[in-house]
């Protein structure tokens, strides 16, 4: 899928960025055929364009396979509807999510399922899921910042998180809920294991320069220095104690 979306996109474009993790303050960029599953990354529009198409044609080459696609852009449900009739008579079902209503020339059976996200949760998610042999999941939430496009978002070969996301759907196409929580959850869980992370990561540092001086100048390793060390970890390891503590405090709450 990752050599797929490689294709799809001009040669000088082949990196997005890690989500929550930065080294020293800068961001860490990674190369497209490099990412790694179940990681949140940011992605610019023709990034997130490229994976999703990728995902799509991996579902196409799975006969049975069942697809759930969604849009965020007005429009796109007519723009690609050709390519969805033709996708439906070759899978087991497809179901699109997409802004506004489907034109009477999309027809709708039992293999081409359309949903109107205008005004719903689903509506900022540019999904794509394959419930097959082989699931795949490329979903990203879209967020724009005055005219520029990016999105936060993973894919996953997951069965368990793809089974999430797609009760998670299902649910909100019914109208229960209000969020798309199985994703919230996942985004909270990996924001959160990167910053223990990197405060353990930078704890170690410290850690390790204190060490390099006891090494040079044993002498000034006594007895009260090394208790005060001794204190200092203790009291870093309740802090990242706190840290998912305080995500599992918060993971409930509403967004502002």
């Amino acid at each position: 899928m990752l050599v797929d979306a490689q294709r799809r996109l001009p040669a000088g474009q082949c990196f997005a960025q890690e989500a929550f993790t930065s080294d020293h303050r800068h961001a860490i960029l990674v190369k497209l055929n490099e990412l790694q599953p179940d990681t949140f990354y940011w992605f610019d529009e023709m990034t997130a364009s490229a994976l999703f198409d990728a995902t799509v044609e991996f579902a196409a080459r799975q006969a049975g396979a069942r697809l759930t696609v969604g849009y965020t852009g007005s429009g796109e449900l007519q723009a690609h509807r050709h390519r969805l009739q033709h996708l439906a008579g070759k899978l087991g079902a497809v179901r699109v999510l997409a802004i506004g209503r489907p034109g009477k020339e999309t027809a709708q059976g039992a293999r081409l399922q359309c949903h109107n996200t205008t005004g719903t949760p689903l509506a900022p998610y540019r999904i794509a899921l394959v419930d097959g042999r082989t699931p795949l999941l490329f979903i990203a939430h879209e967020q724009r910042t005055g005219i520029a496009v990016r999105s936060l978002g993973f894919f996953s070969g997951d069965a368990d998180i793809i089974e999430e996301i797609t009760d998670n759907i299902d649910a909100l196409i019914r109208g229960m809920g209000r969020r798309l929580d199985a994703f919230e959850r996942l985004e909270k869980l990996h924001q959160t294991t990167q910053q223990v992370a990197r405060e353990l990561e930078s704890y170690s540092r410290r850690m390790q320069l204190a060490i390099e001086r006891a090494r040079r100048r044993p002498d000034l390793l006594t007895p009260a220095r090394f208790e005060r060390i001794v204190a200092q970890a203790i009291a870093k390891m309740e802090q990242l104690k706190e840290i998912p503590r305080r995500a599992l405090r918060t993971m409930g709450k509403p967004r502002p």
